[in-house]
Parts: structure tokens; sequence; C-alpha cells
């Protein structure tokens, strides 16, 4: 059982961006251990709202459930297989439901190459599961040079004499940041990370230290940095970037150790989101661009424009869903969806979005080959699937099956490493519904073909 875990105000969540889909938030660091075995850290975080509630004496509870499999890539048999259960009692279900649940499992492994499987559960529902697996290499330290850990996010970091706290290690409190998603409620980047051998054939009394925020163009937004005495052998760095003044996007934060005598560097970087839906991002703001986009919602009725953002809502976030629902009129579902499609245009340089009109073709291709005469294409499940991962890489049909009703497999090759969705006729009338798929937060029945069986 997980003795600790810390329940805190949900700020941003990977779950909290999306529409009934369960999720569960992983992020791992590997650290030094010894010159046999490392040590890596599993971060996790559940989002309360997506876990079914309990009552029992008049008492409110939700739980999950984590498995943590690790599997020896070269063998093939299973090095590491955990389960662990947890159950937070609630004492008022409508403050205390808005928190998550987040915590940290450390674990040691002999160097090999493993493929990590996490897998997170709603305790009082089976059926709502999210799985993620990660390849992950542990090694040992190079002997002619320093090297860096991997790079922990957080939520906040304290230094503390002592503590009992789960998150404690080396005089710091980390809490950590499972969802990797930073922004208007969490504006300060903080991150931990360890560096080792720092003395080891130094030529000068200091190295140069350096955390950088870069864009996707790999354009350094923030930088800091400042000298590190070459007389240590490990240390560890914890570090902030404020992040106010980011726009909303995809970014990558880099820590780098610089041994200008000997002309070598080291870096260890680390992914993570940025939401500031009140930040202009000026670099992408074009006049062309802003005409373009601004005109295509010109004369369109509020019913147009409430279908507009209908199938753009598939990858819509949770607090524009709520924007929109508070817009009441015509010119301003009209500058909401200029500004939603041009935050998501790629190469605002360009007269053309794009992302939109990829989107939008997406969008009436569905309409023309899954719409029924009860409902239009973009809304069905083949739709919806269709819209939000693109063309699948294969799709195998079976419209004529004696034991089975219609079905279809659609392959994804490209995502989280291959990934299906199935597709069933279960009720008739050629309207296919998802009845299982394997990527994350999507409906998973690994009993599916119970559900497509004829009886007879």
């Amino acid at each position: 059982m997980i003795k600790k875990i810390l329940i805190s105000v949900l700020l941003f969540s990977s779950a909290a961006f999306s529409q009934d889909i369960f999720k569960v938030d992983f992020d791992f660091a590997r650290f030094f251990y010894d010159d046999s075995t490392g040590y890596v850290e599993i971060y996790y975080s559940f989002y309360q709202p997506q876990l079914k509630l309990v009552s029992s004496e008049g008492k409110y509870s939700c739980g999950g459930t984590l498995q943590i499999k690790f599997i020896d890539k070269s063998t093939g048999l299973t090095a590491i297989d955990k389960m662990y259960n947890f159950n937070n009692e609630l004492i008022d279900t409508t403050i205390d439901r808005l928190k998550s649940l987040t915590g940290n499992l450390g674990f040691l492994l002999p160097f090999g190459n493993y493929i990590c499987y996490l897998t997170g559960s709603d305790l009082n529902e089976s059926s709502k599961v999210d799985t993620v697996s990660y390849p992950v290499t542990i090694s040992g330290l190079p002997k002619e040079r320093f090297s860096i850990s991997d790079i922990q996010l957080a939520t906040s970091i304290k230094q503390v004499e002592q503590s009992n706290s789960m998150f404690y290690k080396n005089t710091y409190e980390v809490v950590p940041n499972p969802s990797k998603i930073f922004g208007e409620s969490l504006p300060i980047v903080y991150f931990y990370t360890e560096l080792y051998n720092v003395n080891l054939n130094a030529r000068s009394d200091y190295y140069t230290l350096r955390h950088l925020l870069v864009d996707v163009n790999n354009k350094s937004l923030i930088s800091k940095q400042k000298k590190v005495s070459t007389k240590i052998t490990s240390m560890v760095e914890v570090g902030a970037l404020n992040i106010t003044k980011i726009p909303t996007g995809a970014y990558t934060l880099v820590v780098a150790l610089i041994d200008s005598a000997n002309n070598q560097s080291l870096v260890s970087t680390k992914r993570l989101f940025i939401y500031n839906p009140k930040v202009i991002d000026t670099t992408k703001t074009t006049i062309a661009t802003t005409e373009q986009t601004g005109t295509q919602f010109l004369g369109m009725s509020d019913e147009e424009l409430d279908e507009m953002f209908g199938y753009s809502s598939y990858i819509a976030t949770i607090d524009e869903r709520s924007q929109w629902e508070s817009i009441d009129n015509n010119e301003g579902k009209r500058a909401f969806l200029s500004k939603f499609w041009k935050a998501r245009d790629e190469t605002p340089g360009t007269p053309e979005n794009e992302i939109m009109k990829s989107y939008l073709e997406r969008v009436k291709y569905s309409n023309d080959k899954f719409g029924t005469t009860s409902k239009k294409g973009w809304r069905s499940d083949r739709g919806r699937v269709y819209i939000t991962y693109g063309e699948p890489s294969e799709i195998e049909r079976y419209p004529n099956q004696v034991d089975t009703k219609p079905y279809e497999i659609w392959y994804y090759n490209h995502i989280e490493g291959g990934v299906i969705f199935i597709f069933a006729d279960v009720i008739g009338f050629n309207e296919y519904l998802l009845v299982h798929s394997t990527v994350r937060g999507e409906l998973r029945d690994d009993n599916w073909e119970r559900k497509i069986q004829v009886l007879r």
C-alpha cells in the first residue's frame, strides 16, 4: 500500500484538458546509485473528478490503483512488478473533489535496457484504465568526464532540514509535476537534477551551468547561467523559471554543463507544455494570418458557429470549452474561433492556416464516409477518431463474418509505438461504435470480442 500521497489543488493536468477520457499523468527520472545499479523515480497524478465517488456510512471517498512493471529487454524477464492501491476520503466533496492525488515511488534496477509499463485505474471502476510505456536505459557514469541526471519537473521545491515527506531528498522537498504542464496557475517551472563527477579531469576552476527554455524552433526564450566550482565531486541543482510571459505551446527545458577549457558540454532535457491563453505570441502575429483566419467565420449563423466549435472541441481544452459556453453572441463566437485556430497555427508566417485546413478536411471526409441517417459523420466514433488522430496507417474490415457482427480494426503505427482502434456495428444500421483501443485514455476493453459475437 502507498502510505502517503499528496493531495493538492489541481492546477494543471493532462486529464483536465480532455473530456470523458480517463487519464493518469506519469513521468519518470533516473539518478545515479552505485557502480552496478541505477535509481528510477516514478511520478504519478490522478485527477480526482475522473475517479468514481463512493459512499460508506455517510463518508465519501475515491481511490486508484497503480501497477508498475519493468521488463528486461535482453531476457524478456520481469524485473519489477508492483501493485499499489490507495483510497482518499473526501471531507468536502465540492472542494476536495477538485484536487489531484500526486505521489512518487523509487526503484533500484541493475544496469540494462528495460521497458517500463505504468498502469493507473479507478479503484472503484476497473473499466477506467490508462496505460503508458517507456523505454528505460540504466547505465553507469562515464569514467572520463562529468555527467548529469534526468530532470525532474516540480510544482514546488523547498529546502528543508529534515522531513518525513515522501518527496524529501537531499535536503529538498520536491513535489513532482507528472503532467509537465505549467501556465496561469503554475507560473514557475521548478526543476531538480543532479551533477556527478564535476571534478573529473577538470582543467579550470569553474564550469558554466546554464538553464534554458527553448521553443520548437530551438529559439531560447529564457536563459540563465552561473559558475560551478570544479573542486566538488557531485552536487544537487534546483532551478526555477518564471514563464508568466511565455505564450502557450510546447517547450524544452535544457540544463547544460559547459567545460570551456576542454571544449566539452553535456545537456539534460525535458519536454513540457505551457498554457498561457492570455499571453499573445507576437512572433506569430501577421497581417495575412489575421485577415485570412478572421474572415473565415464572417457571415456564419450561430448554429454554424456552434457546429464549427462542436467538431473543433475534440482538440479543445477544458478552459476553452468553458469559455465557449459563456459566449452568448455571434461576434464573440467568431472572435473566439479566430483566436482558437490562430493558437494552433504552426506556420503563422504563411497566408493559410495549414493545421485548420487539414483538420477541416478530415471533418469533411468523416461527414462523407461515416454519417448515418441519424448522425453526422463528425459526431460518430469513427469520425472523432479520424478527425483527432488522422488517417490510419492500415484498416482491416470484416463486414460479413459468420460468427461476429461487422467490425473494423484501425492501425496507427506512428502513435505510442503502434496502437489500434476497433469499431463494431453492435446495434446495426451501419453505426460503428468504438469497442476497444490501445491508445492511452481511450476506451479499453480487452474482452471486446464478446460484444460482437452473434448469438445463435
